[in-house]
């Protein structure tokens, strides 16, 4: 299966969130819920180079993913993709990632209503982001990357287990 196959492409533009499982820098699996856009053959994930998931991956960069479909109908699959991560810092690739990423999850009704509901927090959350990106950065000596970019390798559909098919 590839990343252009119909049904590989379904799942993905039906998906909001993956579960992304990686090995910590001890050997430990970490799983975490990320959101991601799709690009060029490859899967963009928003998160930090400093968390203990993201850590790990410098020192162990295979991954899985898994997607689960969940806008629109219920499928009885689910999809895994195994790859190679790594965090990205070019200011072209994070600027048309970023821009996907605020078009996918803010600019679209739902995320817009969603917004709006919560137009009192804005100024909170940013304030939040904004400190501990500079905390980070002060620590890093560097701005920290929040693009981790996916080269997937295979794609394998899941069968949904019972307990899944009921939530």
């Amino acid at each position: 299966m590839r990343f252009d196959d119909p049904e590989v492409r379904e799942l993905l533009a039906r998906s909001m969130i993956l579960r992304l499982a990686a090995l910590s820098p001890k050997g430990q699996p970490n799983i975490r819920c990320l959101w991601f856009v799709c690009q060029r053959g490859r899967i963009y994930i928003f998160t930090g180079e400093t968390n203990p998931t993201s850590r790990g991956i410098s020192a162990h960069p295979d991954v899985a993913l898994l997607f689960d479909g969940e806008r629109g109908s219920r499928s009885s699959r689910l999809l895994r993709v195994r790859g190679r991560a790594v965090f990205r810092r070019e200011s072209a690739i994070t600027g048309r990632v970023m821009l996907a990423l605020a078009r996918k999850y803010f600019l679209t009704r739902p995320g817009l209503r969603n917004l709006l509901a919560h137009a009192g927090t804005v100024p909170t959350t940013v304030r939040f982001y904004a400190e501990g990106w500079a905390n980070v950065r002060k620590e890093l000596g560097r701005a920290p990357a929040m693009i981790l970019e996916v080269l997937p390798e295979s794609f394998e559909f899941l069968p949904r287990s019972p307990a899944q098919a009921a939530s």
